[in-house]
Formats: C-alpha cells, sequence, structure tokens
C-alpha cells in the first residue's frame, strides 16, 4: 500500500524521563489519513510533535516498521478526535507552519493551534536523560491570511476596529485566558470571526 511506502523512522531511546516527543501519549493511536487525495481510517498513528513528522505502522502489523508519512502528500489527520491539517508553504513567505490543529472553522476561516516540544538533555547519574517541554501557539487563519493570534494585541491587529470590544472580551473572561486558552479563543473566534453562533 502506498501509505506504507515512506522513510523508515528509527526511534531514539535517551533515558528514562516522565515527558515523550509525541502528542498525546508515546502509543500509537487509532486515528484517519488523508494522504495522496486518497482517505484511509482507522490508522496506527503516532504524531512526533517535536519533530513534526507524522508517523505510521501497518494496520494489520503493529510490530512492524515504523514508517514516516511524507509530509507534502499527508493532507490531514485525525488523532484521538483531533483534527490536524497541513498548510500549503504558500502562506507567509513560504514559512513552513508544520502541521496545526484546527479548533474551530468557518467558511475557510480557521483558529489553529501549533504544538511544539523542544527538547532538553540532562545527565542523571551515568546516563543522559532527554526532557520535553511543550509550548503552544494558536494561529488564526482570517480570510486568506494567516496571524498569530496568542494576544489581544495580535488579535487587535485583525479586528482593527473592534479594539474596545476585544478588550472588553479579553477583561471580562481573563481567568479563562490563564486557566483553558483552547475555550477562550474558541469563544473568542466565534464572537468575532463567526458572530451568528452565539
Amino acid at each position: 500500500m502506498a501509505l506504507y511506502n515512506g522513510p523508515i523512522f528509527k526511534e531514539r531511546f535517551t533515558g528514562a524521563s516522565d515527558t515523550h516527543a509525541y502528542f498525546l501519549e508515546n502509543n500509537f493511536l487509532k486515528g484517519d489519513i488523508v494522504f495522496d487525495g486518497q482517505p484511509y481510517f482507522e490508522q496506527n498513528l503516532k504524531y512526533n510533535v517535536h519533530l513534526d513528522e507524522l508517523l505510521i505502522t501497518p494496520k494489520f502489523n503493529p510490530t512492524g516498521l515504523l514508517v514516516r508519512l511524507i509530509k507534502n502528500k499527508v493532507k490531514e489527520f485525525t488523532i484521538n478526535g483531533h483534527r490536524f491539517i497541513r498548510l500549503p508553504s504558500t502562506f507567509r513567505d513560504g514559512q513552513q507552519y508544520g502541521y496545526l490543529e484546527v479548533l474551530e472553522s468557518e467558511e475557510g476561516d480557521l483558529l489553529l493551534k501549533k504544538y511544539r516540544k523542544k527538547s532538553v538533555q540532562s545527565r542523571q547519574e551515568s546516563q543522559v536523560v532527554t526532557e520535553y517541554e511543550e509550548s503552544i501557539d494558536y494561529i488564526l487563519l482570517y480570510r486568506g491570511e494567516l496571524f498569530e493570534a496568542n494576544t489581544k494585541n495580535q488579535w487587535s491587529h485583525v479586528f482593527v476596529g473592534q479594539k474596545k470590544e476585544l478588550r472588553g472580551f479579553f477583561k471580562q473572561n481573563r481567568i479563562a485566558f490563564k486557566t483553558d486558552k483552547d475555550t477562550f479563543f474558541k469563544l473568542l473566534f466565534n464572537k468575532f470571526v463567526n458572530p451568528t453562533e452565539l
């Protein structure tokens, strides 16, 4: 099958750690993928956030080889109910964003979440341990343009005529902004990008 014909991926294990390089967990999760225009369902997938690589192992042989999917052939995939897309490199002077989770969508406008994991190595006793620190960015695809969307000021650059309303929204929802950013930005998207939802 064309899906399993990518380069072989070799995992590097460097010491015991509570953290890992993957989305959600270190194990394979069932997911769907659109690869080279063809949908595939109930596949064994792992998303390596650190390397921004989607990995697969044969559906009926999960102990088989780990294959790195060719990124420019992956249109989208879903793992554990989380839908990811790959934006074409035509946005922002060809900058590569890799895989982004879709949090909200409305007629081509998207609220996206970019996961990153940075590796940090430390020596513990006689071994080197690699730990992964996660960071998240929110990105808004609005009217065909991409905008960073992590702060009130960044949203104000997009919705210039609604700065007062944005200030009020951030003030009223400051606890959600600190404790549950996904919910906060979904509400913000639906208020300013898709106001008919409310």
